[in-house]
């Protein structure tokens, strides 16, 4: 019998729990090949993002949750049945949102930092401590020894286990490193003005 023969198109809570891994990378690998219009259950968008539903319901009720929409009451009533519906496109962007939510390099300084990025069992970096789901995730971390501390110039220069993370923090990087240069054009600019009409 093919196990990927018995993962559902639609996933359920009650379908989720009775996957094995080798199923669950199989979702993971179909979630990541529907086009960015694509909607997901409350289930699939959880196991798209890497994180729980409860996680995501928190985060929903926080107001820094990912973009969702409820199906429309058919009856006319004006009213919204409780199933939730994400568009890949919305997760997404939430997804990279999380990076900058959950971590703050702001500052060209602040990538000479050593900052704790989380080790998987294959030594290859996961993401930043802070990217961790829960407070028990973080102490398993640590109490693991699964931890490195690394600026993140280094830590990009190593292998992820999270491309999206991955991409997430070099787009954070780019980002500072064109900061800095475009700080660093105006003050050659303004010394050039200063210095050809001697103000």
């Amino acid at each position: 019998m093919n196990e990927s023969s018995d993962i559902p198109f639609r996933l359920t809570q009650v379908a989720r729990k009775r996957l094995t891994a080798d199923q669950l990378a199989e979702v993971r690998r179909r979630l990541e090949e529907r086009p960015e219009d694509a909607d997901f259950n409350a289930v699939e968008a959880a196991i798209y993002v890497g994180r729980s539903t409860k996680t995501l319901k928190r985060a929903i009720d926080a107001g820094v949750g990912p973009a969702r929409a409820k199906n429309p009451d058919a009856s006319g009533l004006y009213a919204t049945n409780r199933h939730t519906r994400y568009r890949k496109g919305d997760l997404d962007a939430w997804r990279s949102s999380l990076i900058s939510f959950a971590v703050a390099f702001k500052r060209f300084d602040d990538l000479t930092l050593d900052a704790p990025w989380i080790v998987t069992n294959e030594g290859k970096l996961w993401g930043h401590i802070l990217d961790a789901e829960s407070v028990d995730d973080v102490l398993r971390a640590l109490s693991d020894e699964a931890v490195v501390l690394a600026p993140l110039n280094e830590a990009l220069r190593e292998s992820w286990s999270d491309m999206s993370a991955r991409r997430a923090y070099e787009a954070v990087f780019d980002d500072l490193v064109e900061h800095e240069r475009a700080a660093i054009k105006a003050a050659r600019e303004r010394d050039a003005l200063h210095s050809e009409f001697g103000a």
